[in-house]
């Protein structure tokens, strides 16, 4: 073991460049745990470019541990490398090194082609600190290439440097392609100065720039901003839906204010349900939290299962709304397709909470919806999915076990052991002779624990009292 050998600064600069695999993990290993590294950082970082790969990432864990200053002069040479991964590994490096780094990179990054400035100025920006923003600035104008540039615009947005803008808004005209990064970027910094060039030039633009400027309004808007989107609304259609949905709830939360919902404002979050990403999808459930609209909740019962973020919020509305659940059942369920198990699930756990943890002992459903209910959920006992039939099963006995007994040689049937178990556990508390003859029949069943499990029953003395001539 090294720490045994009390070795001497020049021993582990020759282990830390042998050739010997076993010594230079040894001694990068033992490194990890002192407390200062910073006369072996050059062969550290020698050790990023081995082939071997457990090489690789010991050295990396090293450097990211000690963040040692003079790291980042040796690191920033590999951001030429041809090797994709390893030009990769340093720049990842390099942000996690953070602004001890930014004089390196941009010593480095003076005079280099455009691949290697492009990926320096996205490194800087990722590192966030506004010490690099002169460099950046100074690189935007000078070079002429359309990809170094655009880093450039991303980087000073990410680095959030207000005094950029001015130079933003003259880049602006320059090219359509820009447009949509120095919007993004404008956002980013968040000033009235750029609220104010933002607002001015939304309807001027195509709609890819006006879909990057209605995403930014939320960041940098301010309170007549939100009622300037709010008259968007009867306008606005196609995928503009979704960032305009999204600066309202922001610029909602930010400034506490309602949305007024309409007609117009239902059919955006509607398109948003069923045409948006995951996170505008959050969104417009989100301001549901604020509107009580039984078709848009419907409508986001089809997500269930896609996104736990998302599930929460659908869960959360509809215990608060069981009744639309209710009064929609059956079209619920004939059109649930794929998410059919989720919904019965949701179903029953609502059903649960009512009965057991509100304490109402049944749930208080009007009784033409109830049938309605039931007759969707037998429907659904021969399923080709167990955990349908299963679920099914206990939905009814929950709702109405009178009604759910109807359907018993269905279950008894259930070609799912698990299943027939379940339905044992489910009779054992009903005080009912139907209840009484399928144990019965049940205890003639082809698994040899489902009758050691109904003999249980009988041999219990509850059982025994309610059903005294079982045995």
């Amino acid at each position: 073991m090294i720490e045994q050998k009390n070795l001497s600064s020049h021993e582990i600069i020759e282990l830390l460049n042998s050739d010997s695999l076993d010594e230079k993990m040894e001694v990068l290993d033992y490194l990890l745990n002192q407390d200062n590294i910073d006369e072996y950082v050059e062969p550290v970082c020698n050790c990023i470019s081995h082939p071997d790969k457990g090489i690789r990432n010991a050295a990396s864990l090293l450097i990211i541990n000690h963040r040692p200053e003079n790291a980042a002069k040796h690191i920033v040479q590999c951001v030429s490398s041809k090797d994709i991964s390893l030009r990769n590994l340093a720049g990842e490096l390099l942000i996690k090194l953070g602004s001890v780094a930014i004089q390196a990179i941009i010593d480095f990054n003076c005079e280099k082609n455009s691949d290697d400035q492009k990926f320096i100025i996205d490194i800087l920006g990722l590192i966030g600190s506004s010490k690099a923003a002169d460099h950046i600035i100074g690189i935007l104008g000078t070079t002429e290439d359309d990809n170094v540039i655009l880093a450039c615009i991303e980087a000073l947005g990410n680095i959030r440097y207000k005094d950029s803008l001015e130079i933003l808004q003259l880049l602006y005209d320059r090219s359509e392609l820009y447009k949509p990064f120095i919007v993004e970027a404008m956002g980013k910094i968040g000033s009235p100065k750029a609220c104010s060039f933002l607002l001015e030039k939304f309807m001027k633009e195509d709609d890819l720039t006006k879909y990057s400027i209605l995403e930014s309004l939320g960041f940098v808007g301010d309170v007549d901003t939100y009622f300037f989107l709010l008259e968007q609304v009867p306008n606005i259609h196609g995928p503009q839906v979704w960032p305009l949905i999204t600066s309202l709830f922001i610029l909602k939360e930010k400034y506490n204010l309602d949305i007024p919902f309409d007609d117009k404002m239902k059919n955006l979050l509607m398109f948003t349900l069923q045409e948006g990403a995951p996170e505008h999808k959050k969104t417009a459930l989100s301001l549901i939290n604020v509107f009580h609209d039984k078709d848009i909740l419907v409508e986001s019962l089809k997500f269930l299962g896609d996104d736990d973020e998302l599930d929460e919020i659908i869960r959360s509305k509809i215990y608060k709304n069981p009744e639309y659940l209710f009064e929609e059942f059956q079209r619920i369920i004939a059109n649930s397709n794929d998410k059919l198990r989720q919904i019965l699930n949701l179903f029953y756990s609502i059903l649960s909470y009512l009965t057991y943890e509100v304490g109402v002992g049944t749930v208080d459903i009007p009784l033409i919806k109830k049938r309605n209910i039931i007759y969707a959920t037998s429907e659904l006992l021969n399923h080709h999915d167990e955990e349908i039939r299963r679920s099914s099963m206990e939905i009814l006995f929950l709702l109405d076990r009178e009604a759910a007994l109807l359907f018993i040689d269905s279950m008894i049937k259930d070609e799912n052991m698990w299943n027939r178990l379940r339905l044992v556990e489910l009779l054992e508390v009903i005080n009912n002779p139907v209840a009484k003859d399928a144990l019965m029949k049940l205890m003639e069943d082809n698994e040899d624990m489902i009758r050691e499990r109904v003999q249980e029953l009988i041999n219990n003395q509850n059982i025994n009292e309610i059903y005294p001539n079982l045995r």
